[in-house]
């Protein structure tokens, strides 16, 4: 009887350690570890360098006003259109139906209705700019609109140059957007482009609104 007294008063209970403890250390380990890895790939990250701008560039995000932005947009737009219209024009020209290989600006405005050559809302919001296909040069050189006298405050005067490009044993169709803080500069008499700086003309770079905020930073 005493044996079995003894024996119970031996007995004692093990209380399990609490699971929390060990979840908060796991946590840490595995935080640490996240730390780390991020501060080194970030060490070992090389940043990709945005394209600089020169001195006879715009940046078509941070350097034009709400109307050039406007113009410019749209200008963006008309370009792949004035090509197609130029590949149908070139197929009517060999059937022996015209004798343009260009839409000229009545046609832009009345028949085709591309802005911001075509006199709509549009076109009277954004200063009334008056448009001229002023020089047109042979298939693999340029085809220029002109832009100019818009009546909106410090509103400048623009140029589409369209031209064949070669890339590699083809030709590629490209098109570019040039801006004279002069709303009134009359149109260039050559669209080299160093002609075209001397004559107070820049070329709007389309950087996006992220781009053009890291390229501020760098």
């Amino acid at each position: 009887m005493n044996a079995a007294v003894n024996t119970a008063q031996n007995i004692s209970t093990v209380r399990p350690r609490s699971g929390r403890r060990e979840t908060i250390a796991i946590g840490a380990v595995f935080l640490a570890i996240l730390i780390i890895a991020g501060v080194a790939i970030s060490q070992r990250q090389v940043a990709n360098p945005l394209p600089r701008l020169y001195d006879w560039q715009l940046s078509s995000f941070y350097d034009l006003g709400k109307t050039d932005q406007a113009i410019h947009t749209s200008l963006v737009t008309a370009i792949p259109e004035l090509w197609l219209l130029h590949t149908d024009m070139l197929s009517m020209q060999e059937r022996g139906k015209s004798k343009e290989a260009w839409p000229d600006i009545e046609q832009l405005a009345e028949y085709y209705y591309v802005a911001p050559f075509a006199q709509d809302l549009f076109w009277t919001q954004n200063g009334k700019v008056k448009w001229a296909r002023v020089t047109e040069f042979s298939f693999e050189g340029s085809t220029v609109y002109h832009g100019y006298g818009g009546t909106t405050e410090q509103q400048s005067a623009y140029l589409i140059v369209l031209s064949h490009a070669h890339k590699g044993a083809s030709f590629n169709s490209v098109g570019s957007i040039w801006m004279n803080a002069d709303a009134n500069a009359p149109a260039p008499s050559t669209v080299v482009r160093d002609s075209l700086i001397r004559n107070g003309w820049k070329q709007v770079v389309p950087y996006s609104g992220a781009m053009e905020r890291k390229r501020i930073r760098s």
